[in-house]
């Protein structure tokens, strides 16, 4: 690609930041040249850095107003960032909202006892809800030779029915592989020229009626449609620099879990992945079940009020009103978890990378419904243009 000055000044920055936090960059596509330059030179301090943000924050081309609107945003993320390596004292919420652009809040517990009560009158059985839940959840576990097998499937799928709804460049492709020992379920390694690898962590067993809307998140139409409709549009076409790094501490990033945690939604329309995963995946995976469809989808339902206990946990315990154990528990009582994943989750909430992350995904999912509601509930015309355009959460 061909960079100007500021694409280049911004480039070297992001990799500067990525010498002090390893994984900040989340996928970069920019030149090989460039990073091997700054890679041979020794760290810089934060207070240098900052300066270099100085400049950038001078120098924001105001040809397109889209673009300078959203390099103001992310500019006031990577200050937020240098200030915290800096040593600089930023409260959690403050922190959330320079970098993301967004402003979570505590959810009223009430939302989740109601789901709770749902849960209770669609889960059959002896048992609290928790175990009722657990119970069902390893009905639906897959055998570990049949992950991948079944993943292809969910990618051949998921990718058949977003190329029906627009075109995506022809020369692109999805890797899957299995992991083991990362703080995620599953993660879109982007690595230029629409390529993708989706690695899936096996430490967190992989249930098949999750399966298709983890891939949609990850793949189609989610994190790797993203990543190359834009480096195709911004990168190839624009010469835009910025986007040529994905950064993880960036509101793109609450724009881009969005469009990932909407995906499914997007190429399954009024939850018809569970018809499909009825009469496609169980039977590919060898479970029989008496569950139907419609019954799936209000445990979905039911379920995905629960999405926001993980932030208000994070919110709580990063302010100092719980500790590590009471946090573990509070994702126990209200997200219905057993204590080894609630540590799973308590450990995401708190890795240097992803202690504000979490709340990209609810705000993401949020912003979207909002935004459709606004106008006719169709969230399509919202989806494609944070699928295309240069896009920051607070514009919605």
């Amino acid at each position: 690609m061909k960079l100007d000055t500021f694409g280049r000044s911004y480039l070297t920055l992001t990799l500067e930041i990525e010498k002090h936090i390893e994984g900040y960059i989340d996928a970069y596509t920019g030149p090989d040249d460039l990073k091997a330059a700054v890679a041979a030179t020794p760290k810089r301090e934060p207070a240098a850095l900052l300066d270099d943000l100085a400049w950038l924050q001078a120098h924001i081309p105001d040809d397109d107003a889209a673009r300078a609107a959203y390099l103001t945003a992310v500019l006031r993320a990577l200050e937020c960032t240098l200030h915290l390596l800096r040593g600089d004292e930023v409260p959690y919420l403050d922190e959330v909202q320079r970098i993301f652009d967004i402003s979570p809040t505590l959810v009223d517990e009430s939302q989740f006892t109601a789901a709770h009560h749902e849960l209770d009158t669609l889960l059959p059985g002896a048992g609290s809800i928790a175990e009722r839940l657990e119970v069902r959840r390893q009905r639906y576990l897959l055998p570990p030779e049949k992950v991948l097998p079944l993943l292809e499937l969910a990618r051949e799928e998921a990718r058949r029915r977003t190329l029906a709804l627009f075109d995506l460049p022809n020369d692109n492709g999805v890797e899957i592989t299995l992991t083991n020992g990362q703080p995620w379920s599953a993660y879109n390694w982007f690595k230029g020229n629409g390529r993708s690898h989706i690695e899936f962590n096996t430490d967190i067993p992989i249930s098949a009626l999750s399966l298709i809307g983890t891939f949609a998140h990850e793949g189609y139409p989610g994190h790797h449609s993203e990543h190359l409709l834009k480096e195709q549009k911004f990168v190839h076409e624009l010469g835009y620099g910025e986007m040529a790094a994905a950064l993880l501490h960036s509101p793109a990033a609450v724009i881009a879990e969005g469009i990932a945690t909407t995906a499914a939604e997007i190429i399954f329309p009024e939850g018809s992945h569970h018809q499909w995963t009825l009469a496609v995946l169980l039977p590919a995976a060898g479970i029989v079940t008496e569950e139907t469809a419609v019954h799936m989808q209000r445990l979905a339902q039911a379920s995905e009020q629960l999405r926001y206990v993980g932030g208000n946990a994070a919110i709580l315990y990063h302010t100092g009103q719980l500790n590590r154990e009471q946090a573990i528990d509070y994702l126990v009582t209200y997200a219905l978890s057993s204590p080894e994943r609630a540590a799973k989750s308590f450990s995401f909430f708190t890795h240097p990378l992803f202690r504000s992350y979490i709340f990209t995904y609810t705000q993401g999912y949020d912003l979207i419904a909002q935004a459709a509601a606004a106008v006719d509930g169709d969230k399509w015309p919202v989806f494609r243009r944070m699928l295309t355009e240069q896009i920051r959460p607070l514009q919605l």
